[in-house]
């Protein structure tokens, strides 16, 4: 398999939404692809976030350190928590998003490969010089990240709310 990614299997993905042929494939041309093998970290929690990737093919595990002091001695437990499982078949999957505009520009979660995976990568400095240089495509990618960021905080917003209530319920009783 060559190493570019097929411009026709980028148009699907959220982030490239309302963009032409001809734009995507401004990015197509940008995108490298890596191998990875079962059971290995595609992303690292904490690491420097400065890509935005792809998942082409595969399926992954995203999980969280649970960071929290569970017994008297104050001893950390720091256990991943799986948070959901992907795969390529079903969605056309993008990581990295939140990275771009984050001040500390760091990973919010592991990213593990369950299968062997293909993942597109595209370097954020590649991304903001097409951005950069047209403003039309940059405001449409700029616009999808941003709906794609707003996803994940109402699903995050989501899950806290249902969490809160359940902490509530059980400290009433």
């Amino acid at each position: 398999m060559n190493n570019i990614l097929e411009t026709t299997k980028l148009e699907n993905y959220p982030i490239f939404k309302n963009l032409d042929e001809n734009e995507v494939q401004k990015f197509s041309s940008q995108i490298k692809l890596k191998k990875y093998n079962k059971n290995e970290i595609i992303i690292q929690e904490g690491d420097e976030g400065d890509s935005i990737l792809f998942l082409i093919d595969g399926d992954i595990n995203i999980s969280q350190a649970l960071t929290l002091y569970t017994n008297k001695d104050n001893k950390l437990d720091d256990r991943e928590k799986e948070i959901i499982r992907l795969s390529s078949k079903n969605n056309n999957i993008s990581l990295g998003e939140i990275s771009i505009f984050s001040i500390e520009k760091k990973r919010s979660a592991t990213v593990k490969a369950i299968k062997d995976c293909q993942i597109g990568i595209l370097e954020f400095d590649d991304l903001f010089k097409i951005c950069n240089n047209n403003h039309t495509i940059g405001f449409k990618v700029m616009q999808n990240i941003s709906k794609i960021i707003t996803e994940h905080l109402i699903k995050s917003n989501h899950k806290v709310l249902k969490l809160t209530t359940a902490f509530s319920l059980l400290i009433d009783n």
